[in-house]
């Protein structure tokens, strides 16, 4: 006699029918974008944009930034990514100890900071007062707070506050995101949440194509978003590249299209300033 039918409800498509991010993957797109970034013009108001990039300790900042660095640089690189941003030249300490400031265009900056742990809660406090303008570049991360406010730096017009998917169920960094955001929406400037890390969770590059359309992944995103109460369409998923991997369309065009949504959310407070 055969056995009886199982009651499991059947398993859901591992990809959704449509893509919940439209992504174009083509020669023509990722040219554009890259023209697009080396273009940019912030508004009036502002001389540069500034964007803060922030992360908890192997978050994948660093290697988002060496990933972009690397595509706008990508000729005199000669098409593979390297480590452009390591040591400042005779200093003997990590340049993520300081606030760095990377200038990828004329017009863009970056300003990098330590990789927190989380149970340093006066990190949001060091990061308010660089989004205000109070800390110059170069100021040691761990001694933001001993000094006075000078209006030494530039303010910041977009704060990215960066996560690994692999961290998407911590929920003592969720908080801390949440509470944070909760922080920035006083102060009115924009933010943006970066996920990284999504490379180990495909079989070979050209399966990134699907990013959108992985059902697992835009669940977490969700979860995330709720968590922290953010909107979907502030979150930008991304897969970094490792130091000496060569420059690709399919990795270049997620980095870019996130990097330059980071740009376009900046311009509308630069409107307000």
């Amino acid at each position: 006699m055969g056995g009886s039918p199982s009651c499991e409800p059947p398993r859901p498509e591992p990809l959704l029918p449509n893509p919940w991010r439209e992504v174009e993957f083509s020669d023509d797109a990722y040219m554009k974008l890259q023209e697009e970034i080396k273009n940019h013009q912030p508004h009036p108001k502002a001389s540069t944009t500034n964007i803060l990039i922030s992360g908890n300790v192997g978050s994948g900042k660093s290697s988002f930034l060496n990933s972009v660095l690397s595509e706008l640089r990508r000729e005199e690189l000669n098409g593979r990514v390297q480590n452009i941003q390591a040591v400042r030249p005779g200093a003997q300490t990590s340049v993520t100890q300081h606030l760095r400031c990377h200038k990828f265009t004329e017009k863009i900056k970056i300003f990098d900071t330590a990789g927190f742990e989380l149970e340093k809660t006066e990190n949001a406090m060091k990061i308010l007062k660089i989004i205000d303008g109070e800390v110059a570049e170069g100021s040691k991360f761990d001694d933001i707070l001993k000094t006075k406010s000078s209006m030494e730096g530039d303010k910041i017009h977009c704060v990215v506050l960066v996560i690994s998917i692999h961290n998407a169920e911590n929920l003592a960094l969720i908080r801390f995101y949440k509470e944070f955001i909760g922080m920035l929406t006083v102060t009115g400037v924009p933010c943006q949440l970066l996920v990284t890390c999504v490379d180990e969770l495909f079989e070979k590059t050209e399966d990134l194509k699907s990013l959108y359309r992985r059902r697992d992944i835009k669940q977490k995103i969700e979860m995330l978003a709720k968590e922290m109460r953010i909107s979907m369409c502030n979150v930008l998923v991304v897969s970094n590249y490792f130091e000496g991997e060569k420059i690709n369309q399919i990795k270049g065009t997620l980095l870019l299209e996130a990097f330059a949504q980071m740009l376009m959310a900046a311009k509308p407070f630069q409107e307000r300033m």
